[in-house]
């Protein structure tokens, strides 16, 4: 049976909109749910209406184990249509969800079943970690974007992936790539599927990098050393020392050989060499001295030793991209609507997400 729910009122006219929803009710019956392509199938439909977005959903129902689908066909800035189709003697759509005790166990040992809800109660500290709410929510982004927009692969990209997949983890073996899969409860077409989503997460990302460039100069790095004062007064007479020198201004140097008179007076509480973004140093040359700035409970004098320009290369490409992809979560999550089903909503994130 077909039924549209949720319609609204869209910007295309009602014959292109009828079109449309008769076009996509012709693919539901088509489909086979246990074709492996299926979401292939839904191009040509994209193809014909580029100005909707389509969703492909796969159920399983827990009534009759029977598999089927859903599409969702959203208007951008106007709502979603809801479309399925049920054959003669399937379940329809209004009974579909019935769940099954197993559906909400998370894993027994020993025979010794543990539910979500309680392993929520005994994980409840994470519900304090929010960036791995983050990753959960992060994810949800990823799959709604996937569905919509694929990413496909051919045979030799899943093969490199595969590869890849398994010398990250050292499973260099058969017998070390079957005991991996093993601990954790996967059959080899699990393992395909996991890989399978990882290949595709990465291809997603490229994607968004290529819509959404972002300049190398980003990832610039400085090198720098930070001494800190628990007095503003000593913090600036420090600046005036190390700007009075002549020669190379090095912090270090001086802070070396004014590091009695300052530890007699308590007032150095610290030196540190970091590396951080350019940005973060306002991309001043090497040499440059800033400060004193308030930092904590005191003052801190900072020097640039040196900048590092980004190099082209694999890993600035993927640098490029994770920061890319976090831009692109963050504006996603602004606009999702995220309902929590686990844990006092109190404890979830709001802010923007990163990437995982």
């Amino acid at each position: 049976m077909a039924h549209p729910a949720d319609t609204v009122t869209t910007d295309i006219s009602p014959t292109a909109h009828s079109t449309l929803l008769s076009d996509a009710l012709g693919l539901l019956r088509r489909l086979d749910p246990g074709e492996a392509g299926a979401e292939r199938a839904l191009e040509p439909l994209r193809a014909c209406h580029p100005g909707s977005r389509m969703r492909l959903l796969r159920h399983r129902e827990a009534v009759d184990e029977s598999a089927h689908f859903g599409l969702l066909i959203t208007e951008p800035g106007a709502g979603t249509t809801t479309l399925s189709w049920t054959p003669e003697r399937a379940v329809p759509w209004s009974l579909r969800g019935s769940q099954r005790t197993a559906e909400s166990m998370l894993l027994r040992v020993n025979g010794e079943p543990l539910a979500i809800e309680e392993a929520m109660g005994y994980l409840d500290v994470l519900w304090e970690e929010t960036r791995l709410l983050d990753r959960l929510v992060t994810m949800c982004l990823v799959r709604q974007e996937l569905a919509e927009r694929p990413v496909h692969l051919d045979r030799e990209a899943l093969q490199h992936a595969m590869d890849a997949f398994r010398r990250a983890r050292g499973l260099l073996t058969p017998d070390a790539t079957d005991e991996w899969m093993r601990e954790r409860g996967l059959g080899i077409d699990a393992l395909e599927d996991l890989v399978e989503r990882e290949a595709a997460i990465a291809g997603l990302k490229a994607r968004i990098l290529a819509e959404r460039p972002v300049d190398r100069t980003e990832l610039d790095r400085a090198r720098i050393v930070r001494v800190r004062f628990t007095e503003r007064s000593l913090a600036d007479a420090f600046v005036a020392m190390v700007r009075g020198r002549s020669g190379a201004c090095d912090v270090r140097a001086v802070a070396s050989a004014a590091a009695g008179a300052f530890a007699v007076a308590s007032a150095v509480t610290g030196t540190e060499f970091l590396e951080v973004p350019a940005d973060a140093v306002g991309r001043v040359a090497a040499g440059t001295v800033l400060g004193p700035d308030a930092d904590g409970d005191g003052w801190s004098v900072t020097q640039v030793v040196a900048v590092f320009p980004a190099t082209p290369g694999p890993n600035t490409e993927r640098q490029l991209a994770d920061l890319a992809f976090e831009r692109w979560v963050a504006d996603r999550r602004r606009d999702a609507r995220i309902e929590w089903f686990w844990g006092p909503s109190a404890k979830t994130p709001t802010g923007p997400v990163g990437a995982s």
